[in-house]
């Protein structure tokens, strides 16, 4: 299983990278959103789960939800980890196609069993 994780705080994303690794799963990670659009555009196909911060530089995580929705018989799964309790932002993300709002803090078991059950749904 395949998933695309991008997080610009470098320790988060190296420590979940590494949990996710460890739950045999294969990563792909990036610190900003353009680089993920870019990648995503190529290798959508072969994709599991995406899992997006909303903050990012150079393209937000509200792109990257809208470009995975919108790419052809799209139906990978998204995970949003953010650090916004905002109610009106988490209305958004899953307005836009998410199917998970996580807020940071958060377990990593947690978001395991999250991925989990999109998967098996999926």
């Amino acid at each position: 299983m395949h998933i695309l994780l991008v997080e610009d705080d470098e320790m988060l994303q190296k420590s979940l990278s590494y949990f996710l690794k460890a739950n045999s799963f294969t990563v792909t990670s990036f610190t900003n959103g353009k680089d993920a659009l870019d990648f995503l555009k190529d290798n959508h196909t072969n994709l599991d789960v995406v899992i997006t911060d909303l903050n990012l530089p150079f393209a937000g995580g509200q792109q990257i939800i809208h470009n995975t929705r919108n790419l052809q018989q799209s139906d990978i799964p998204i995970i949003v980890l953010t650090s916004s309790g905002v109610e009106s932002t988490e209305l958004e993300v899953f307005d836009l196609g998410a199917d998970e709002f996580i807020t940071k803090p958060f377990s990593p078991s947690v978001l395991l069993k999250r991925i989990q059950k999109l998967l098996a749904r999926n």
